[in-house]
């Protein structure tokens, strides 16, 4: 079975972090309501099951032709992330990109999801070794994946759709994203850990 759970914080940290699906989500939510943009959960759903099991099975074949490809794919992962901390702390780009997408549909969704780098360091980095062993921890692990995504899409709907709509006095999207870069440098120390 999976030796340590830390990497459930790993998974809560990146996807918090307003990348490209959550901007989808919370423009959607602010544009089309709560209601019908959580009918796109399924589809954001599939884009990271579908990505994140291309990268493993990338990471599968090749590993054993270059031996390298792990290390290589820990490292652009890491450096992924170090460059999502720093653009995090220095933009927001909510309201701009709010204001291009005016109708999002589920198969956009499922299309920038399926593009997100944060699969890769899902199926690199982040996902334990184990998943990939049997049937059963590959389930495990990908219901834990639903599990925490369902509630983090919620978040951006309902907070992104706050901010957009200027409804929050208090937070504003600057100290979001700067809050995301906190928390995925903390959450993201485990995979640091296991990379070096």
């Amino acid at each position: 079975m999976i030796e340590s759970w830390l990497f459930v914080l790993a998974i809560i940290a990146v996807l918090m972090i307003p990348g490209p699906t959550n901007i989808l989500l919370a423009s959607s939510a602010h544009q089309q309501g709560f209601a019908k943009t959580s009918l796109f959960i399924p589809a954001e759903l599939l884009g990271y099951f579908y990505a994140i099991s291309l990268w493993s099975l990338i990471i599968h074949l090749f590993t054993s032709i270059w031996p390298h490809l792990i290390a290589l794919l820990h490292a652009l992962s890491f450096g992924y992330v170090c460059w999502l901390v720093f653009r995090l702390w220095k933009l927001s780009y909510l309201e701009e990109h709010s204001q291009k997408h005016r109708y999002i549909r589920p198969r956009q969704l499922f299309f920038v999801t399926l593009k997100n780098p944060k699969a890769l360091l899902f199926a690199a980095g982040i996902f334990p070794e184990e998943t990939w062993n049997s049937v059963f921890n590959f389930v495990v692990i990908h219901l834990i994946f639903c599990i925490v995504l369902i509630p983090t899409a919620m978040f951006w709907m309902f907070f992104g759709r706050k901010i957009l709509a200027g409804e929050t006095k208090k937070i504003k999207a600057d100290q979001l994203y700067k809050g995301s870069a906190l928390i995925l440098l903390i959450c993201m120390l485990p995979v640091v850990f296991q990379i070096f």
